[in-house]
């Protein structure tokens, strides 16, 4: 089960890294509370101020399988099925970044449908990372876009299948707004059930940014896979509010770009989640 150890962490025992997948919601709530007994909260809210909080979830090291099977519905060129594995644990957002936390600290609110608790939209890959940047210096803790690696993992919790809970389309409405359901409103983040890590909304409502360019995937990096750093577009997970089931997959994957401050109905299904290392 353990392919190897990751470093010690807090002076307690070293983090675990899994080599077995795929795995169950109740492995991968194990492995969470196995990791979080060597020093590491399970769950940490960092304060951005006037009384709004970024929550994050930890995600424990391991092996994810990324990309999807020829046989799987949906499937696109660029989602080669290759194995990678993270030899850190992390933190994720256990929620698409709102308006609310959005406007705390950047001042501005590009989105077009309007709500403190609506994904922020519309926020360029540029704004994102600008995000990041200054909730790291308030923080003092490292925050950036997930690695494709880093949100598949996350996203996927164990899952080889589809979607992080299975296979059938039917139950796809219980974890995600999509063209099928969101009846032409904005909903708020957390309105789904979760997936078995605790994140919300990993299918659908927004596409998330990830951390580096659009491209095929080097399968030839296994071992924390960095995202390619140049390219024409950079690339977005997870589906969007006006998506098909086909299109809000785990192994999903697009490119897009668009300059800050622009706005129009592509822009308005990008927003993002956030990352952060472990001290």
């Amino acid at each position: 089960m353990i392919l190897q150890q990751a470093g010690t962490l807090h002076g307690a025992e070293p983090a675990k890294v899994y080599q077995a997948w795929p795995f169950d919601a109740a492995e991968a709530a194990r492995r969470q509370a196995e990791t979080a007994a060597t020093g590491l909260p399970k769950e940490v809210s960092l304060d951005l101020g006037n009384q709004v909080t970024l929550k994050l979830i930890l995600i424990p090291a391991g092996k994810v399988m990324m990309g999807s099977p020829a046989s799987e519905v949906g499937r696109q060129a660029n989602e080669v099925q290759h194995p990678a594995t993270l030899t850190k644990p992390f933190y994720i957002g256990v929620y698409k970044v709102t308006q609310a936390q959005y406007q705390q600290v950047m001042d501005s609110n590009p989105s077009t449908y309007l709500g403190p608790d609506f994904p922020v939209a519309a926020v360029s890959w540029e704004d994102a990372g600008e995000f990041c940047k200054r909730v790291s210096a308030k923080s003092q803790r490292k925050l950036a876009l997930p690695s494709e690696a880093q949100w598949e993992c996350m996203c996927r919790a164990g899952s080889a299948a589809a979607y992080c809970f299975g296979d059938d389309e039917a139950q796809l409405a219980d974890y995600a707004w999509g063209v099928y359901n969101w009846g032409g409103e904005m909903h708020p983040v957390g309105q789904k059930k979760p997936n078995a890590f605790g994140v919300y909304d990993v299918h659908g409502l927004m596409w998330e940014w990830a951390r580096g360019c659009f491209g095929n995937y080097d399968a030839s990096k296994k071992i924390d896979p960095k995202d390619p750093v140049n390219g024409a577009q950079h690339t977005a997970r997870g589906g969007t509010y006006r998506s098909k089931p086909a299109f809000q997959r785990s192994a999903v994957r697009t490119g897009y770009t668009f300059k800050p401050g622009v706005k129009g109905d592509g822009p308005d299904r990008y927003g993002f989640r956030v990352e952060m290392d472990v001290k």
